[in-house]
């Protein structure tokens, strides 16, 4: 059985609580979070929920009705929501926004948990959008999502980065405007990037997908665009600086447009054959661009 809760703040209760706005206060998303069976889902009403740390410790679904943000006006610990391991969450409909740390790491959500399910959701401004230090065998889907202008800006905070998953499934998705940092940093065993833009914007972006933990790689019918001024010249990098194994790496039926000078396609530090087959380049540097 699956257990809905209506997280709804009525103008009329709001009026008589210090006047605040209905969905200015975090309260009842709290009691609901903290009251609610295992695999409940909750859904939430539009407008703004101030949150910081917001911790899950049972199975859950939060689904936005409407404009619904999530955003924090006090620095988090880790991030604006935080699965605690063994948790696993679905979100959908849900814009995160602006979360920062004292160690400039903080996430819209930092993932601690087992499974994670994106659908439908903006990430904007924030020092990590995803941050994923879960389970090993936790799987990442996140699906019809944006990641907009996140990374602190010092090359160690990224739109998505995946410490420990056994795969991590990116589709229909959107990555602009990375700061310094990597749109996807995987270190999933299995990676699947497909149907989505990465889009350097005028984020100075590092690499477009880092697999530096190897794995079964997959990149396919995506369109990125490498920016003139990006902070490394590659757009894909393979490498096991992290540990694992190379087991495969496709990159094919991509729409990439290069802009930077002496730019490369894939880095592949590891002994196997990488297959790029079918994919449209735009060099508009001027140059090759580069595959070694």
């Amino acid at each position: 059985m699956r257990f809905v809760i209506t997280v709804f703040f009525a103008v009329l209760f709001a009026a008589a609580a210090h006047a605040q706005k209905p969905a200015d206060s975090p309260g009842a998303l709290k009691r609901a979070v903290d009251q609610a069976k295992s695999g409940a889902v909750i859904e939430l009403a539009e407008g703004r929920y101030d949150l910081t740390d917001l911790k899950l410790s049972h199975d859950i679904s939060l689904i936005g009705r409407g404009k619904v943000v999530f955003f924090s006006s006090n620095p988090v610990a880790k991030g604006i929501l935080n699965p605690l391991p063994d948790v696993s969450l679905y979100v959908e409909n849900i814009h995160f926004l602006g979360a920062v740390s004292p160690d400039q790491n903080g996430a819209g959500i930092r993932h601690d948990g087992d499974d994670l399910t994106i659908v439908n959701c903006v990430f904007e401004g924030n020092e990590n959008g995803v941050l994923s230090t879960g389970a090993k065998t936790g799987r990442i889907r996140i699906r019809g999502s944006s990641f907009l202008r996140n990374g602190f800006g010092d090359g160690y905070s990224h739109g998505i980065y995946v410490v420990r998953a056994a795969s991590l499934e990116i589709s229909d998705s959107v990555f602009t405007g990375t700061r310094i940092g990597h749109h996807v940093k995987s270190l999933a065993e299995r990676t699947r990037i497909t149907g989505s833009t990465l889009d350097d914007g005028d984020g100075r972006t590092s690499y477009s997908v880092d697999a530096s933990r190897g794995g079964d790689v997959l990149i396919a019918d995506n369109r990125i665009v490498q920016a003139a001024d990006g902070d490394n010249v590659t757009i894909v990098n393979y490498d096991l600086s992290r540990g694992g194994k190379a087991i495969a790496l496709t990159i094919t039926h991509n729409h990439i447009v290069n802009r930077r000078a002496n730019g490369r396609l894939l880095r592949n530090a590891t002994d196997l054959a990488a297959t790029l087959a079918d994919n449209e380049i735009v060099n508009e540097a001027g140059a090759r661009l580069d595959v070694y």
